[in-house]
């Protein structure tokens, strides 16, 4: 998480940089819109596949995998048309930073949350007088029959294009304006978590081993080439092969790997062991690819990661046994355990933040004396924007969102109180994925309940509160989407092979606006046709009636400031910094920061966890017993896992579209 004491910036000369071929951005560009026009389809409609979440997406995976196959054919029918290796990391670079924004990362949310408080607004809930009038003309359309179709299908006529035309324009700026502040501020941070603290971003490790070190990317240099591969990439394959004929033939047997329930059998057992039990309670998932990728972490960034998620449980059940629960207890104590600490956790990313912009306060100073002209920094080829511009664009973009904001009503202080804890986030999330690969961040808060938590809701007012609703279901509901992750995967990327980093900001810039210029109208498109709410409930109504139930509670009842939420944000920071300074200063120390920041997550609870136990104590035996020989050995298998889960489901995707097969809705 934090680097350890004597990380020193290697002493090396850079090696030329390798330009970015034309050829390479339009085959990048072509992979973004093919995948912003079949996404919707195929997630939402025949649910056969989706472009992927968390912070290793499955699509750009998939295909990376196509494109070297297709360039050994190359190789050997036409070997001057084929593409070098750094051409085709351009193409999944590309990928990474957009296709996120077609799923998970904002546009179903845009279109969905733009008409669902017009589409629910009843007589019995009366949003007409308690929400609507905080709504800005500019983010809803001018008619509710509209919106209706939307919500149940439209005529003959289509889609009302001209009526999403302005809201589409106002959220369309402030994303790219968010996407672009993002991909500043880890401009800025790159050449210093790359270099001088050498974090190792074990997520790059994927196309990097998918394209071999030759300079002609091909199956024959590929990992793919590599016999120990195949020993972990046969475990995950067979069971999605198993699980496609499933779907197919009932008959046959497709065991169940996924959020087993384990929780359920405390139900009965009353307090403390209930609390393991709901919702929230204890899950098991079998993921193969985040046992692969957890096996190439050091061992005291997986053992973190279980470590936490256990003490968060043993906490669980020590509030409880004095009776204090989230539901049931019988304590005097006016405190909700889960959110204590969950607001332990708020302080936490603080925190984590604050540490890293300090680790890193030598680049933002060089940029800053940059942009004022009192320093010259050597060029670095490699950096997508040089200090000067990126400290400048991140200013300018952060300004125009808090316009934007005062333009939809809120107060100043209100939107940036929320934005520092998004980004405090958005730094959390991008050092958990660079320093841990973890592959599901996802955080026991939000920005928008620790703000009311810490100050209360009446000091915000009905329209900060209105577009808090707005920005936390688009933007922050998500945390393991985040795109500034994916964003600094690619600068790594671009870092180990040596390309052109001014160029690959333009294709990055190419590949965001294919992805808006597709996906948007390809998404509406497919929603008028269906109707959203004959589509599954996620995630075109799970999250909007979600946000909105909360500003109707809100709304109605004010939330006040709560000292004990005050009091576990101070704790948390504390916490977690005496964790970055006992894992920066003593080689002893055996725990990282990174489990405690999201251990009472949801995707931890559901996605990581056990996972990460396997892979902890697997690799553990591997080092104890065979030494760094042997784990080198096992090293492909490892990233077998991985890719024995994603390339088989794209294969069946592919054969599932050709015949029509379909999901049921969840």
């Amino acid at each position: 998480m934090a680097p350890r004491a004597g990380s020193v910036e290697p002493d090396r000369e850079e090696m030329p940089s390798i330009p970015i071929t034309p050829r390479a951005v339009l085959t990048g560009a072509v992979a973004v819109a093919t995948l912003g026009l079949i996404n919707p389809y195929l997630a939402f409609v025949s649910r056969t596949w989706d472009v992927g979440s968390g912070s290793l997406l499955n699509s750009p995976v998939f295909v990376l995998f196509l494109l070297v196959v297709v360039n050994s054919l190359l190789i050997r029918v036409w070997p001057g048309r084929a593409f070098s290796r750094g051409e085709l990391l351009v193409v999944y670079g590309m990928l990474i930073v957009s296709v996120g924004l077609a799923m998970q990362g904002g546009l179903p949310y845009i279109v969905s949350t733009t008409t669902f408080p017009f589409y629910r607004a009843s007589p019995g809930n009366q949003w007409e007088h308690l929400i609507l009038p905080h709504i800005p003309f500019f983010l809803r359309l001018n008619s509710i029959e509209h919106v209706s179709w939307f919500w149940e299908g439209a005529p003959a006529a289509g889609v009302p294009w001209r009526e999403w035309l302005v809201p589409m324009a106002a959220w369309g700026s402030f994303t790219l304006a968010l996407m672009v502040a993002m991909f500043s501020l880890g401009a800025l941070l790159r050449k210093d978590w790359i270099e001088r603290q050498r974090l190792t971003f074990p997520l790059v490790d994927v196309p990097l081993a998918m394209t071999g070190e030759d300079e002609r990317a091909s199956l024959k240099s590929s990992i793919l080439n590599n016999r120990v591969f195949w020993m972990g990439f046969g475990i995950p394959a067979i069971f999605v092969t198993l699980g496609w004929f499933h779907t197919l033939y009932p008959s046959v047997p497709s065991p169940q790997l996924y959020a087993i329930e384990v929780g359920r059998y405390f139900a009965s057992k009353g307090l403390p062991w209930s609390v393991l039990s709901g919702h929230d309670g204890l899950r098991v998932s079998i993921i193969f690819p985040v046992i692969g990728i957890t096996c190439l972490l050091p061992s005291e960034v997986s053992l973190s990661l279980w470590l936490f998620y256990v003490l968060f449980q043993v906490q669980m059940l020590t509030w409880a046994s004095f009776g204090v629960a989230e539901e049931g207890g019988t304590a005097a104590i006016a405190i909700n355990p889960r959110m204590f600490i969950a607001f332990q956790e708020a302080g936490g990313f603080l925190a984590i933040a604050g540490a890293a912009v300090w680790q890193s306060r030598r680049a933002v100073r060089a940029a800053w004396r940059q942009l004022l002209g009192r320093a010259k920094v050597p060029e670095d080829p490699y950096a997508p924007l040089s200090g000067r511009w990126a400290l400048l664009l991140f200013v300018g973009t952060n300004a125009f969102m808090l316009w934007w904001g005062v333009q939809a009503g809120m107060s100043w202080w209100g939107y940036a109180a929320l934005m520092l804890l998004f980004y405090a986030v958005l730094l959390g999330a991008s050092r958990l994925v660079a320093a841990g690969g973890v592959m599901y961040v996802d955080t026991g808060f939000w920005p928008r309940g620790v703000v009311l938590g810490a100050l209360g809701s009446q000091p915000l007012g009905p329209q900060t509160l209105t577009m808090y609703t707005y920005l936390s279901v688009i933007y922050m509901y998500d945390p393991m989407n985040l795109a500034m992750p994916q964003m600094m995967n690619s600068f790594k990327l671009v870092h180990s092979a040596r390309l052109r980093g001014t160029i690959f900001t333009l294709a990055a810039v190419v590949a965001l606006s294919a992805i808006i210029v597709f996906g948007v109208p390809a998404l509406l498109q497919m929603i008028h046709g269906k109707g959203a709410a004959a589509l599954a409930r996620w995630p075109f109504t799970s999250y909007p009636q979600w946000g909105f139930g909360e500003l109707d509670t809100v709304l109605r009842s004010p939330q006040l400031a709560d000292n004990w939420l005050r009091l576990a944000i101070v704790l948390g920071a504390g916490f977690t910094l005496l964790l970055v300074w006992l894992h920066t200063h003593f080689v002893w120390w055996p725990v990282s920061p990174v489990g405690f920041l999201i251990a009472s997550s949801y995707e931890t609870n559901r996605s990581m966890w056990v996972n990460v136990f396997i892979a902890w104590m697997l690799t553990t035996v591997i080092r104890r017993y065979g030494g760094l020989r042997l784990f080198r050995t096992f090293r492909p298998a490892f990233l077998g896992l991985v890719l024995g889960q994603y390339l088989p489901q794209g294969f069946f995707a592919i054969l599932s579209s050709i015949f029509g097969i379909t999901q049921p809705a969840g």
